[in-house]
């Protein structure tokens, strides 16, 4: 034993434990300095408080409940300044997450927001009017056969029921018992492809007006369609989607302010870039 202490690598790591235990002795654990165990509640942090809670209960607190909202506020500023003393921020996704968060809301704010007129609406409603239209409606009546059914012999009674002039009612007895609706008037294509499945709207489009058509497959099995009208998707009269326009540009601002907040953020720091980072920028 006497022997492996004589060796030089085994003393110069004893030194160290001394010294870093002597370190500990006489500077102990880092903790909040005098100024850091301060803290204030002043008219500001009560209003936030009192407003806080008015935006969740739409009432004013009682004065037992702001008591207890201002002791939970100094409990969680006591842990925060804990929580920073102990280094618990550093290298803590949640909080980074936050902190960017937070200033993305600070840049989205700087300075006045500016007024949307308008001509801005206008300009932004004719740049990009396909972007706003209505869902092609249609109105149809269909007798349903199950699946298994030889589409040629459907073709064919399509085709006498055309040359009979058949009514519908006579035409639906032809066909299987579904819970499929057997009319729809005016219905959009969304609400359309719910019911019979993807897509089945599509098929529909190229379909003829006013006769029996088919058989057109769903999901369900075949149908033979009386189109009685196809209204094809159309666009919306601008005041039908003056809010939709307004908050999309209102976010179009939002996103500008916080890309000229970073981009001049970013001015003030350089960048160094090293190993496969530095390939990438490089490139």
């Amino acid at each position: 034993m006497t022997d492996r202490l004589k060796n030089p690598i085994i003393q110069v790591v004893i030194l160290g434990l001394l010294i870093c235990a002597a370190l500990l002795l006489i500077f102990g654990h880092k903790r909040p300095s005098a100024s850091d165990r301060v803290i204030v509640i002043d008219e500001t942090d009560m209003a936030q408080l009192i407003g806080g809670w008015q935006r969740t209960w739409n009432r004013m607190p009682t004065r037992e409940e702001l008591k207890g909202l201002m002791e939970n506020h100094v409990r969680e500023e006591v842990l925060y300044q804990e929580a920073l003393a102990e280094g618990l921020d550093r290298n803590s996704v949640v909080v980074k997450r936050a902190l960017i968060t937070q200033m993305e809301m600070l840049a989205e704010g700087q300075g006045e927001q500016p007024v949307i007129t308008d001509e801005a609406l206008e300009a932004y409603y004719n740049l990009r009017k396909d972007q706003f239209t209505s869902p092609a409606t249609v109105s149809f009546k269909q007798v349903y056969f199950k699946e298994g059914q030889d589409p040629e012999r459907l073709t064919d009674l399509k085709d006498d029921w055309n040359l009979q002039g058949l009514d519908y009612e006579t035409a639906r007895s032809a066909g299987a018992t579904t819970m499929l609706s057997a009319e729809m008037k005016e219905m959009p294509e969304g609400l359309i492809d719910r019911e019979f499945g993807e897509d089945f709207t599509a098929k529909l489009e190229a379909l003829t007006p006013g006769q029996w058509n088919g058989p057109v497959p769903s999901a369900f099995g075949w149908h033979l369609i009386y189109l009685d009208s196809l209204i094809p998707p159309s666009p919306l009269p601008l005041e039908a989607v003056r809010n939709e326009i307004l908050l999309q540009l209102q976010y179009e601002d939002k996103e500008a302010a916080k890309e000229q907040f970073y981009t001049e953020l970013l001015q003030q720091y350089e960048i160094t870039y090293q190993g496969l980072a530095k390939q990438l920028v490089n490139e």
